[in-house]
C-alpha cells in the first residue's frame, strides 16, 4: 500500500516545479488526477467489454481503447515535460471524444454521455483565469455532446440491451461518476487545505515580523492601507542606552563574535522592555532606542522608563565581549512631546522626531560610564 501511494504522489507531481505557484502546482497535479481517474475508468469499462459483450460491442472499443489510454497517458509526459497547456488540451479533447464514442458504442442509456460533466468540470479547474478561451470552450462543447447524443439516443448494443450486463453497466457508470466527482472535489479540498494552512503560518509570521519592527496600532492602522501615519504625542519618555568604546572593541572582535554579543545582550533589552511596557524603537549600531507612553496605560511611562534603565544596567553583568570583559554603557532618559509617525514605503520604519529625542540623546552622549543620566523634567517626575 505504501509502495502504491508513492506511486500515486509521484505521478500525480509530474511536471510540478518548487519555482511554480501554487495556483499553478495546483492546476498541474489535478490535471495529472484527471488523467489518471480517466485512464483507470477507461481500462475498467473497456475490460468490461471485452469480457462480456459479444463481438458488435467490441470491435470499436478494441480499435479506439488503446489510443485513449495513449491520450491519457500523453497528458501526463507532457505535463512531465512542462507542456501544461499541451496537457490540458488533450486530456480534455480525449475525453470528449473517449466519451462520444463510448455512448455511440454501448448506447445512451448506459450512461457514458454523464462524463461530459465531468469533462466541463475539469476545463473549469484545470485552465488559468486568463484562458478563457479553452476553459469555457470544452463546456460549450461537453455542453452540446451531450446534448446531441440525448437527440440521437444511440441504443445499447443488441448482445447487452435489456440484459444484466446493461443494468450493470449503468450501475457502474453512475458509481463511476460520483467517485470521479468526489475523487477531485476531494483532492481540490486537499489542495486547498493545504493552501489556506499554509497561507495561515505565512500570516503569522508576516504578522510577528510587522509586530517586531512596528507598535501594534500602527501595524493594524497600516494593514488597513492607512497612510501615511503621522501624530504629535504630548508626553513620551525616551530611552537612549550606548555601548561604551564601542568602535575599538569592534576592531579587536570578529564579526561573529560581536554580533552574537550584541544579539544576546539587545534580546535581553527587548524583554526588559517588554516586561516594562516599553516600545523598542530600534538599534542602530550598539546604540538601543525605546520609549514608554506610546500606548494607553496606568502605569506612569517616566517610572516604568527609568525602572527599565535600570533593570537593563543590572543585565550589563550578565553579558560580556569575548576576551575583552564586560559591556559598559551610557544611559539617558528625557520626557517631553515628539512627532511619531511611519517613513518609507520600501523597508519603512516607525520613528520618532523632536527635541526630545534630542535631548534625550544628548543625555545619553554626556553620560558617564554605566550612568543613567535623566534630564530635570524626568528627576522632577520621579522625585
Amino acid at each position: 500500500v505504501g509502495s502504491m501511494r508513492r506511486v500515486f504522489r509521484n505521478l500525480v507531481g509530474l511536471g510540478v516545479r518548487p519555482d511554480q505557484s501554487h495556483s499553478e502546482q495546483r492546476r498541474i497535479r489535478t490535471v495529472n488526477v484527471v488523467a489518471l481517474v480517466a485512464f483507470t475508468a477507461t481500462a475498467f469499462f473497456g475490460t468490461l467489454f471485452l469480457i462480456a459483450a459479444a463481438a458488435d460491442a467490441v470491435r470499436l472499443f478494441a480499435i479506439s481503447n488503446p489510443v485513449f489510454l495513449a491520450g491519457y497517458g500523453l497528458t501526463l509526459i507532457l505535463n512531465w515535460r512542462g507542456r501544461y497547456r499541451g496537457a490540458v488540451l488533450l486530456v480534455e479533447t480525449t475525453g470528449v471524444t473517449n466519451l462520444v464514442v463510448a455512448t455511440l458504442t454501448g448506447g445512451f442509456t448506459t450512461g457514458p454521455a454523464v462524463f461530459l460533466v465531468a469533462v466541463a468540470t475539469a476545463a473549469v479547474l484545470v485552465t488559468p483565469m486568463t484562458d478563457r478561451v479553452v476553459r469555457w470552450g470544452f463546456v460549450v462543447v461537453s455542453v452540446v455532446a451531450f446534448a446531441m447524443l440525448a437527440i440521437v439516443d444511440p441504443p445499447a448494443p443488441i448482445s447487452i440491451a435489456d440484459t444484466w450486463f446493461e443494468t450493470f453497466l449503468v450501475i457502474s457508470t453512475y458509481s463511476g461518476m460520483v467517485v470521479f466527482v468526489v475523487a477531485v472535489v476531494w483532492y481540490q479540498r486537499l489542495l486547498a487545505d493545504r493552501a489556506e494552512d499554509a497561507l495561515t503560518t505565512a500570516n503569522e509570521r508576516s504578522e510577528r515580523l510587522l509586530l517586531n519592527v512596528l507598535p501594534a496600532d500602527i501595524a493594524a492602522r497600516l494593514k488597513a492601507d492607512e497612510y501615511p501615519i503621522a501624530e504629535r504625542k504630548q508626553s513620551i519618555t525616551i530611552l537612549f542606552a550606548d555601548i561604551v568604546g564601542s568602535t575599538s572593541i569592534a576592531e579587536q572582535l570578529t564579526a561573529d563574535d560581536l554580533v552574537a554579543t550584541l544579539d544576546g545582550l539587545f534580546s535581553s533589552f527587548d524583554d526588559i522592555a517588554d516586561d516594562y511596557g516599553l516600545e523598542k524603537i530600534k538599534t542602530v549600531g550598539d546604540s538601543y532606542f525605546a520609549v514608554a507612553g506610546l500606548a494607553p496605560s496606568s502605569d506612569d511611562p517616566v517610572r516604568s522608563a527609568a525602572d527599565a534603565a535600570l533593570t537593563m544596567r543590572e543585565q550589563l553583568g550578565q553579558h560580556a565581549f569575548p576576551g575583552i570583559g564586560p559591556i559598559h554603557m551610557r544611559f539617558g532618559l528625557h520626557v517631553g512631546p515628539v512627532v511619531a509617525g511611519v517613513i518609507g514605503k520600501r523597508k519603512f520604519s516607525y520613528d520618532l522626531w523632536g527635541d526630545t529625542v534630542n535631548t534625550a540623546s544628548r543625555m545619553e552622549s554626556t553620560s558617564d560610564q554605566d550612568v543613567i543620566q535623566v534630564s530635570q523634567q524626568v528627576y522632577d517626575r520621579l522625585k
